[in-house]
């Protein structure tokens, strides 16, 4: 188990989806830029375009376009590049483009690029990230994208701040840009074809292993690395309202070992059967949070960054707010992931002993440390903070984009920090009890704060007014987690007031629907709006709290009704994932079409007005299954920018999880796992979404670095109005974005596995 801890963890190339893209074949291609002279094309922002003879690929000269990559102190930030004129081109017998990219650079890992097809009515964007000193090809298909009228593609490579490491000169050589037919990945839908979808982790030994397949052989079989058959059975056809499936069930099997399918003439990839199959994907994730870690050297990664940023009090007050980790893609920092991740690696801890134990405990402490050096002591800390770029890490007088001036005072945000630090202090009391104390004084004052603030109605800017049903959840955790370390029955009364306001959320009679389903939760006690996310995901919340004080108390004269809430909450969800059969996807949300909170989608930032935004929304809501005249179910959830629902899902699954372990329900642990299986590849893509785990992942958007081993998207996206999964070759923010908070959530539900 040793060898899972050396950082970095590495990738088998051949196992994911960019090999396979690399290497299908092409039917047909037609030569748009043959790079090797200045015809239609024209430089964009900073920089000018030549012919170059040095650094080659296909013929005696290559395009050269030059920047400096040391913009900070420099707003906006600068942008350069180039355009190749199509002047309005056919490509409709082609559905893929490729072209050959060479970035040049001292002191850096990767680049990130935008690549942008325009087409008279329509366009598309490709985010791929570069390495340095050598020829990227870079390819993305474009099937679902109009191109009878093709005006151009453009290539901006952004710039990202100049490291101590690195030396500020860029340049980035382009050779052919080229249009092919290829055969297509499926991407849009709920259909399998040859494809089949299975756990690429692998199945625990005393739980259901089942397969999917969309096309018919009488029977399969599972064979170990010998080729060996170990088990075979009959093939079960199933007709839902996704289509027609044929189901391969191995549950039956439960000798530990590694094994492939054999069904018809494929046979799958390695997979594993254990009492722990998903302990490589968790180290990975632990490898992924390593990667992102702000304020220190991430060897492969980058040198100590950010030390020259502060975030300032409006009582003049500051405090250094790097460390902890990257937020995502875009090296940014925000509390709420922050303190999820470290609660959920506290969780975690309870789980395993020895040297993984010890792996865990120092990744917690990397939040925790973040968390309690970026308070100010008076309810206000950091919330949020967006590098944007690297840094020199040199304090300049005149440098103003160093400084963040927009801490807050957010109920939410402190209750989430109070429950980790809580928490936090029970684990560290005997190893290292000065640090333990510090994390209990930090946890009391933080229960307060968010105690006041949310009597007052205080909330913060980024994520808007109260949710009742997510804050109480969360108000509800905190006291537990400080009972549990205290012992104080002060936090057992304030606990059991936030878990009336969570009960007095949910919906526990029959709606006079045509379809009446109960268990849900609503924002608020009035039942304004019935709870929902579109990005991220603390549906677990409310669940959290409920059976957190469960958990840590003996008797209360309402832990009767705490049950209650789980065992309603239970039942909306056994009667809500039988329209994602055979998958067990648990559904997104219910929506009311008259009762649409639009404080909690995101849609400013892409010019829609709150009446354009409602319609939208609207149509995709009438997608879902129709509960009653303006009811409906989606299966994913509806969002108009923030699109990719890994989190919203996870988020709910831990709130499976959690109601499994206290209910000792076997069938509601399957339904927790099957979301685990979904994101690893039990999915119509037949694609495991975590980089270097399993098998036909795509790469992510990881912008300020390489590919991460262990790195979660934000998810499976839609497409328009559609309510099904959309998982397109293109890589972009933000459904391909990684994402700590995605990962919290993965790691949690793994706490109750």
């Amino acid at each position: 188990m040793d060898k899972v801890f050396k950082f970095p963890i590495k990738e088998n190339y051949k196992n994911g989806a960019e090999y396979r893209w690399n290497n299908k074949k092409i039917l047909k291609e037609k030569i748009l830029f043959a790079g090797n002279s200045l015809n239609n094309i024209e430089p964009t922002g900073i920089t000018n375009i030549e012919l170059n003879d040095k650094i080659v690929l296909n013929y005696d000269k290559s395009v050269l376009i030059k920047a400096y990559t040391n913009v900070e102190n420099i707003i906006p930030r600068p942008n350069f590049g180039l355009k190749v004129n199509l002047n309005g081109i056919n490509l409709e017998e082609y559905n893929r483009i490729s072209l050959w990219i060479y970035p040049k650079a001292v002191g850096y890992y990767n680049f990130y690029y935008h690549i942008s097809l325009k087409n008279s009515d329509s366009y598309q964007l490709h985010a791929p990230s570069l390495k340095p000193n050598q020829w990227n090809h870079v390819s993305f298909e474009i099937g679902k994208l109009n191109r009878n009228n093709v005006e151009y593609i453009s290539i901006s490579p952004f710039l990202m701040g100049c490291p101590p490491e690195a030396l500020p000169e860029y340049e980035v050589y382009v050779d052919k840009i080229v249009a092919e037919k290829v055969k297509e990945d499926y991407d849009l839908g709920w259909e399998l074809n040859d494809r089949i979808a299975y756990c690429h982790s692998g199945y625990f030994v005393e739980q259901d292993k089942r397969a999917i397949s969309g096309i018919r052989y009488s029977s399969f079989s599972i064979i170990d690395k010998e080729n060996n058959v170990i088990y075979s059975n009959k093939v079960q056809k199933v007709k839902t309202d996704l289509g027609e499936f044929y189901i391969l069930d191995f549950s039956k099997l439960k000798i530990e070992g590694y094994y492939k399918i054999k069904y018809g003439e494929t046979i799958t990839n390695e997979f594993e059967i254990s009492a722990n199959p998903f302990i490589n994907s968790m180290l990975k994730s632990l490898n992924f949070l390593k990667s992102l870690r702000c304020g220190e050297e991430v060897v492969g990664v980058h040198s100590p960054c950010h030390l020259n940023c502060r975030t300032y009090h409006s009582d003049g007050r500051s405090v250094p707010n790097f460390g902890g980790w990257h937020d995502a893609g875009d090296v940014s920092q925000f509390e709420i992931p922050t303190a999820e991740i470290t609660h959920s690696l506290l969780d975690l801890t309870e789980k395993y002993t020895g040297t993984i134990k010890d792996r865990i405990k120092e990744e917690a402490r990397i939040g925790l440390n973040w968390l309690l050096r970026t308070r100010f002591n008076d309810g206000f800390r950091v919330t949020g903070v967006t590098y944007s770029i690297w840094r020199d890490n040199i304090l300049h007088p005149e440098n103003k984009t160093i400084n963040y001036y927009n801490p807050e005072n957010g109920p939410f945000e402190n209750f989430c920090a109070a429950a980790a630090e809580a928490k936090a202090a029970k684990v560290f009391m005997k190893e290292d009890p000065v640090f333990s104390s510090w994390c209990l004084r930090a946890a009391i004052e933080d229960f307060e704060f968010a105690k006041e603030g949310y009597k007052k109605g205080i909330f913060t800017k980024r994520w808007g007014s109260n949710n009742d049903a997510q804050v109480s959840g969360h108000g509800a955790l905190a006291a537990a987690e400080l009972f549990s370390i205290t012992n104080d029955s002060y936090y057992i009364v304030e606990g059991s007031k936030y878990a009336k306001t969570i009960l007095s959320c949910q919906q526990n009679d029959y709606p006079n629907w045509e379809i009446p389903i109960r268990g849900f939760f609503y924002e608020d006690i009035d039942h304004k709006f019935i709870m929902s996310y579109e990005h991220r995901g603390h549906e677990q919340s409310p669940i959290q709290g409920l059976a957190k004080l469960i958990q840590v108390v003996d008797n209360h004269e309402h832990k009767n009704d705490w049950i209650n809430g789980l065992l309603l909450y239970k039942e909306y969800i056994e009667s809500t994932i039988k329209y994602t059969n055979p998958y067990g996807l648990l559904p997104g949300h219910i929506y009311h079409l008259d009762k649409i909170n639009l404080e909690r989608v995101t849609y400013k930032n892409v010019g829609f007005s709150d009446e354009k935004a409602l319609i939208d929304l609207k149509n995709q809501i009438k997608m879902g299954i129709r509960l009653e005249q303006s009811v409906f179910l989606r299966k994913m959830p509806i969002a108009i920018q923030r699109r990719g629902y890994h989190a919203t899902l996870l988020s709910k699954a831990k709130a499976v999880s959690l109601i499994a372990n206290i209910l000792d329900d076997k069938h509601l642990k399957q339904i927790a796992i099957n979301q685990l299986e979904w994101i690893l590849g039990k999915n119509p893509f037949a694609s495991s979404s975590m980089f270097g785990e399993g098998y036909n992942y795509h790469p992510l958007y990881v912008a300020f670095s390489d590919q991460i081993v262990g790195s979660l998207p934000v998810g499976f996206k839609t497409l328009g109005d559609l309510d099904a999964p959309y998982w397109p070759t293109i890589n972009n923010a933000v459904f391909k974005e990684i994402w700590g908070h995605t990962t919290a959530k993965y790691l949690w539900i793994l706490a109750d596995l």
